[in-house]
């Protein structure tokens, strides 16, 4: 028999490659305890909480889909900047270019792409599946190409949060032509999130390490959240073995109805609200 969620500790769980990322928080859904009083989030709050959302977000699919001696690129132009919609239009055209040459070998191209520009001569950063770069080279015809290979690492989560560091400035400027942090390929594996029950004790311990796995120390981060003032910890983990053991999460009862979708239509937040919730 499923266990019934009501006043409890939840784990959400999200497998990504050979990471996992972990949050525990307090559910009130069917407690009979008094709530907190409605918070209301200065916009600096909300645009952190926001902020730490998309790198979480980001993360989870760089670690999903890409792997050491995969690419990062960095696209610069020749001659006169181009405006930033004359950027796109040129960005769409090489991606077209370059999926027929990974076609040609029989590669799957996956790609993951920002545009700066804010307080810099516009640019592109993209991280892609491998493929010579030779062939990216010919096909950026604007310009000038630089690579990096990814790293042995396998948490990508610092090259998340460079790629988010000018995007955030200019998602947010009132003529920005769209609120998009980054562009993707579709055909990126999306990770799920799963959630179990816990122990309260488990929220107030020591981070837990799964066997084949340590916890990046620089990711446990303990906080209220702006909106609900309930009580999260967050942290990652990495695998340490070559291949990952855990695959899929399994264990535990599944909550089918997460705590704070059923907050947000209680206190009707408006839509810049809800994206604070990760939800948009």
């Amino acid at each position: 028999m499923q266990k019934k969620i009501g006043s409890k500790f939840i784990r959400e769980i999200c497998i990504a490659g050979p990471c996992i990322d972990v949050t525990m928080k307090y559910s009130m859904r069917g407690s009979t305890q008094k709530r907190q009083a409605r918070k209301n989030p200065s916009s600096d709050a909300v645009k952190k909480n926001n902020d730490r959302i998309a790198r979480k977000r980001l993360t989870r699919l760089m670690n999903a889909n890409f792997y050491p001696g995969d690419l990062h690129a960095t696209f610069t132009y020749g001659g006169d900047a181009p405006t930033p919609e004359e950027a796109r239009k040129e960005m769409e055209k090489f991606r077209r270019r370059l999926s027929r040459e990974y076609s040609k070998q029989g590669k799957e191209f996956k790609w993951i792409e920002v545009t700066e520009y804010k307080n810099a001569r516009i640019h592109h950063h993209m991280v892609l599946s491998y493929i010579e770069p030779e062939i990216i080279t010919k096909q950026w015809k604007a310009g000038h190409v630089r690579f990096v290979s990814l790293d042995r690492s396998r948490n990508y989560r610092k090259l998340a949060e460079y790629f988010l560091k000018e995007t955030t400035k200019t998602m947010r400027e009132p003529e920005a032509r769209t609120k998009q942090r980054w562009s993707a390929s579709r055909n990126l594996i999306r990770p799920i999130i799963k959630r179990e029950i816990i122990d309260a004790r488990e929220m107030h311990q020591t981070p837990r390490t799964f066997k084949g796995y340590e916890i990046d120390r620089d990711t446990i981060n303990r906080f209220n959240h702006p909106f609900t003032g309930i009580e999260h910890l967050e942290y990652m983990m990495t695998s340490t073995d070559p291949v990952p053991r855990i695959k899929q999460w399994r264990k535990g009862a599944v909550v089918k109805r997460d705590e704070t979708i059923k907050r947000a239509e209680e206190i009707q937040i408006t839509l810049d609200a809800l994206e604070g919730w990760g939800f948009i």
